[in-house]
């Protein structure tokens, strides 16, 4: 956990910037704006040794709206070369001190940087860039798996535009990890009024923020049915724990985690945050579990996929793929990774359609 600490509007991160840090960095802005009164702000990452992708994309959307509410926050990065440039690649440098940092130029195939969205076709855009990042970086996918991941990220971005009431939006982040498993991360986080604000709306018998969390993950549960069947979370839980993997939800007082070893729990933090951080980790190793998870009303779902929108030709028996809308070019075998990797993707994706690859 890193030390943080306040001298007058200077906020100094030292050590490792794990995932109880943001609750403490957050604390002290607040702290630093409301009590002591500063319209101005520094955050100081010099001595920071590592960060953790959910606490850098909580602070990010928290940095944004006090941005958005007229505060002067300015952001000095790792000196740490290694961390700088991840600082720099994810977009939280960016995010955190526009003025200053340029915008992410990432070009791998395993990571997509920290995307902010505010317009249902900012949110589209954002999910088909994640999806087809994913259809490029995880080999040998299962179209039904890949078919729940892009629900479940759709679902939750979505969440922030429908129920939120975010000043700056959402922020979403993709990582990918080979390692030892097929493991897909990706965090969504905004600065709106929060899940419990939400749900007590139309459920004035939930008391605690815990008690919110618990709920908002049970099926059919949501502010306003004519928005929603309020599946998302739900349906986004069975699948990260279908697979085994990790389900974070952190959202005023409470946090509500799900890992393999210990199940799920419910907590109330002392920190609140002044929003909801969604955390979810996918495992794609076992084929054919993810779509286990999606059933409602105990009837098996199956939604509409990037596949069929994007590559599936209309009356047509085969798939079509565009090689000039693939990559800017073919010139390394890097650029061509993702490329061989999605068609792969799709030859065992279609079945019994033909795949036409087309060089135009």
């Amino acid at each position: 956990m890193a030390q943080i600490n306040r001298d007058s509007n200077r906020i100094t991160v030292e050590g490792s910037c794990d995932v109880q840090s943001f609750h403490y960095l957050l604390s002290h802005i607040h702290h630093a704006i409301e009590k002591a009164g500063y319209q101005e702000i520094i955050l100081d990452f010099g001595a920071c040794t590592s960060a953790y992708p959910s606490s850098m994309v909580a602070i990010c959307a928290q940095v944004m709206s006090n941005r958005d509410a007229g505060i002067d926050i300015a952001t000095e990065l790792p000196s740490d070369n290694k961390l700088l440039r991840l600082f720099q690649n994810t977009n939280w440098a960016y995010l955190l001190d526009p003025r200053k940092y340029d915008p992410s130029t990432f070009r791998g195939y395993t990571q997509v940087p920290v995307t902010q969205y505010k317009t249902p076709e900012e949110q589209h855009d954002a999910v088909n860039r994640i999806v087809n990042a994913i259809l490029g970086a995880i080999p040998n996918m299962e179209r039904s798996d890949f078919a729940a991941f892009e629900w479940s990220i759709n679902e939750i971005t979505d969440n922030v535009l429908t129920h939120a009431q975010s000043p700056i939006g959402g922020v979403v982040q993709v990582s990918t990890f080979q390692r030892n498993k097929k493991l897909v991360q990706f965090i969504v986080a905004d600065a709106g009024v929060g899940i419990p604000h939400t749900l007590r709306e139309t459920h004035p018998e939930l008391t605690s923020d815990t008690d919110a969390l618990d709920k908002a993950i049970r099926e059919g549960v949501t502010r306003d049915k004519s928005v929603g069947q309020g599946n998302g979370l739900f349906g986004s839980y069975q699948i990260c724990s279908h697979c085994n993997g990790k389900f974070q939800v952190d959202s005023g007082h409470g946090r509500l985690l799900f890992t393999e070893n210990k199940g799920l729990r419910v907590s109330n933090e002392k920190i609140p945050y002044a929003g909801t951080l969604v955390v979810a980790e996918i495992d794609f190793s076992k084929p054919h579990l993810l779509e286990e998870a999606l059933k409602f009303g105990g009837e098996k779902y199956t939604p509409v996929d990037f596949v069929e929108t994007n590559y599936e030709s209309i009356g047509s028996e085969r798939i079509v793929f565009k090689m000039k809308e693939e990559a800017e070019s073919f010139g390394s075998r890097p650029a061509g990774t993702p490329v061989r990797n999605k068609l792969k993707n799709l030859f065992a994706m279609s079945e019994s359609q033909k795949i036409f690859v087309d060089f135009e």
